[in-house]
């Protein structure tokens, strides 16, 4: 057994009114003057490994660092003589020096150490002081994998192991279903799995299976004629995928800008002037005839903006003064990046776009569907919302009254919520929904009168910050615990649609640990992970490291508590993605893990980029047609069962990426299978189904009546020189990938 423990002042007799450190200890002493080493002794099972962390920065007792002090402990538990009790093997001490005393400081330097030695079990002793040590350690245990305890110097016998929740398949079932996993909830909820097939189907742009689906008491006759409504399941494919980062692509959003701007038309026509009419039904015949190969439509869009007089305010026209979405539109209409990277980039969506999410998700039959299952949804693209956690310290009798004074505590509490909020906005700016900072100040009793008079500071100052207080936050690790979740709890409900206010709805969580009882940071810790399991969001945790005279900072922000829980979901939604090859949600899933599950980001990004990146000038023909048929083979097997996206899928591959636009119209012509693909993905909803449903004056379910997709790529990949040996290299990395994600998936079950 290791016993990790962070020496202090405590462990040189300074924690008296002593100020000369002394390694001497007497078995009668008590109170502070008894070390936290000799209590860790008598109440343990023998200690087989001892890892003393000592820190190096200069200005410890006597000036010198405390990692000469852990140095001279070694030295005494080794002697003849012993100390604290004990005697240990020279063998069985080590001293693990780490840069500064900070959370992230000691988690490199243990993370080091632990990797060298493999421990089978961890111990790590808090509460003596040099708390950011002991989360470090803590952090370090995580990061290599080892079985962990927390061992209190007061109690000791009363181990504490921060585990993942018992109720992991429950979270399994709330990740998915935030992030509109349905294919993957049929597997895990058959009970409902006609209605996760069905919204599976719709988020892929397939009305087949709601064509071919019979009434019955969980899905009514109307329910499923709206499922195989093509406008419905085009808006329903855009949204759910613009959530996860992934739709931004030409296909769907040509679709819904052109969709969106022929009904805001038709609704505004008769009050516009003539010109603007004629103006924008001539862009609008454009955008419903043909593709935006060279930025030509887009231009079109812009001219058309500009051409209008600023005067004319119809909805219409200000869906083409969306200057934000007209620069979306561009990016992604390149049909060369949309599928290997991201045309958003972090940050807010147009507001055109938002705007429409938002009336679709009121009016979504999706959200009572799943309400019917006894489930609660999430916000189709998010709440926006990021949560911090902060704990309030005590007053240091500084003139502390009723209200706030200028005491000196007073402003470095400010200083240090102004750097939190700061770090939340900072955050918010890059989710694609900008929402509200929350920020709640957990408060022993001790503390409630200051953790209010700071709330309704930062009200004061911070108008668009949620700040409350959650009381009575004391007593062990599982007490703190308890006390934070069911406050977070018992705030707003969650409704399945944006603008709930709930806690549960937040895109990030952000935990500030700062000097404080260890107990209460410890059980922060165990609060937070719990929560970012129930909200299906990121955690991420921080330190508040003060700087003297200057403002404090945070530092930190991996993910590394994603070991407690969040890898074994986010390895199943990454494997889940893959198999779709919604390969950018995958790379986004995985780099919310721990260093584990990062491991297979390259993998992700390297099938990502062979499947949908660009041919190399330096490329032969043949080696172009190689890889498109490699291309086509995995489409076939990851999408074949759902026609319209593996056709659009297969074109998006192999042009222009491979094949530049002259060169795959001239294959087209001496290709019938490459041909008739090209025709399929056209007609597909993300190509111009809407467009000619629309000009018929008609809706209907956009069926494609020439069956199965894996034929005519099949087909193609003969006329492309195939089948090959070696074509299917990219489907043998596409299985691999798969496993390894199942692996990390496993372990952390």
């Amino acid at each position: 057994m290791l016993l990790v423990h962070a020496v202090g002042g405590g462990d040189l007799g300074l924690a008296s009114a002593r100020t000369v450190p002394t390694l001497d200890d007497t078995p009668e002493a008590t109170g502070t003057d008894r070390r936290p080493l000799r209590k860790l002794f008598e109440a343990l099972p023998p200690v087989s490994v001892l890892a003393l962390l000592g820190t190096t920065n200069p200005g410890g007792p006597l000036g010198l660092p405390f990692a000469h002090w852990a140095t001279e402990i070694g030295a005494r538990l080794t002697s003849e003589e012993g100390l604290c009790g004990v005697r240990l093997d020279p063998g069985a001490v080590h001293v693990v020096e780490v840069e500064e005393p900070r959370m992230e400081a000691a988690s490199l330097s243990l993370t080091a150490w632990l990797a060298r030695h493999r421990p089978e079990k961890v111990l790590i002793s808090y509460g003596s002081g040099a708390f950011a040590l002991s989360a470090g350690a803590l952090c370090a245990a995580l990061e290599t994998c080892v079985p962990t305890c927390l061992v209190h110097i007061d109690e000791p016998r009363r181990p504490y192991t921060l585990e993942r929740p018992p109720d992991m398949a429950g979270h399994m079932e709330s990740w998915l279903l935030r992030h509109r996993f349905w294919d993957a909830l049929a597997e895990t909820d058959p009970g409902h799995g006609e209605l996760w097939r069905l919204l599976a189907a719709r988020q892929a742009g397939d009305t087949r299976l709601a064509a071919r689906t019979h009434a019955s008491d969980t899905i009514t006759r109307g329910e499923l004629a709206k499922f195989a409504e093509l406008r419905p399941t085009m808006q329903a494919a855009l949204f759910e995928r613009l959530g996860r980062g992934e739709a931004a692509d030409h296909g769907l959003l040509r679709a819904w800008f052109g969709d969106r701007l022929r009904k805001l038309f038709r609704d505004d026509r008769e009050e516009l002037p003539v010109r603007v009419r004629e103006q924008i039904e001539r862009l609008i015949t454009a955008l419903g005839t043909r593709d935006d190969d060279r930025g030509h439509l887009s231009g079109r869009i812009r001219q058309t903006a500009r051409l209008i007089d600023e005067r004319v305010d119809a909805s219409c026209v200000r869906l083409l003064r969306d200057q934000a979405l007209t620069d979306l539109y561009t990016r992604a209409s390149t049909h060369r990046a949309h599928l290997l990277s991201e045309p958003m980039g972090p940050g807010p969506l147009p507001p055109g776009l938002l705007t429409a999410a938002d009336q679709w998700e009121r009016g979504d039959q999706g959200v009572r569907l799943v309400a019917g299952t006894g489930r609660t949804g999430w916000p189709v693209l998010g709440s926006g919302d990021v949560l911090g956690l902060l704990a309030v310290g005590l007053d240091r009798g500084d003139g502390f009254t009723d209200g706030l004074t200028d005491g000196r505590r007073d402003a470095e509490d400010r200083q240090a919520i102004r750097v939190i909020l700061t770090e939340l906005r900072r955050r918010l700016d890059r989710l694609p929904r900008r929402g509200v900072p929350r920020l709640r100040l957990l408060a022993s009793p001790e503390a409630t009168r200051r953790a209010h008079a700071l709330a309704g500071w930062v009200s004061s100052v911070a108008l668009d910050t949620d700040v409350r207080v959650i009381e009575d936050v004391s007593g062990d690790i599982e007490r703190v615990r308890e006390v934070i979740v069911t406050a977070l709890r018992s705030e707003a409900a969650p409704t399945g649609r944006t603008g709930s206010g709930s806690p549960r709805d937040i895109d990030e969580l952000l935990l500030v640990l700062n000097p404080g009882p260890p107990a209460t940071n410890y059980g922060m810790i165990a609060a937070s992970v719990a929560w970012s399991l129930t909200a299906a969001c990121p955690l991420h945790v921080t330190e508040l490291v003060g700087r003297g005279n200057a403002a404090p900072e945070l530092r930190g922000g991996l993910p590394v508590l994603a070991r407690l829980g969040a890898d074994h979901v986010l390895a199943r939604l990454t494997a889940s993605a893959v198999h779709r090859l919604d390969l950018r949600t995958a790379v986004r899933l995985a780099g919310r893990g721990s260093s584990r599950l990062r491991e297979s980001l390259p993998a992700i990004e390297g099938l990502e980029k062979d499947l949908f990146g660009p041919a190399l000038p330096t490329w032969t023909d043949g080696r172009k047609r190689a890889l498109a048929r490699g291309r086509l083979g995995l489409v076939a097997a990851a999408c074949g069962d759902h026609p319209g996206l593996a056709v659009y899928l297969a074109v998006s591959a192999l042009q222009p990426a491979l094949f530049s636009w002259r060169a795959w119209k001239d294959m087209r012509e001496s290709h019938p299978a490459l041909r008739e693909l090209g025709q399929r993905a056209n007609e597909a909803l993300h190509g111009h189904a809407l467009d000619r449903l629309d000009r018929r004056g008609r809706s209907g379910n956009g069926a494609d009546g020439r069956g199965d997709a894996r034929t005519v790529l099949a087909r193609a990949i003969g006329e492309l020189g195939g089948p090959l040996k070696g074509d299917d290299e990219l489907i043998v990395r596409y299985k691999s990938l798969i496993s390894q994600l199942s692996l990390v998936y496993q372990e952390n079950g």
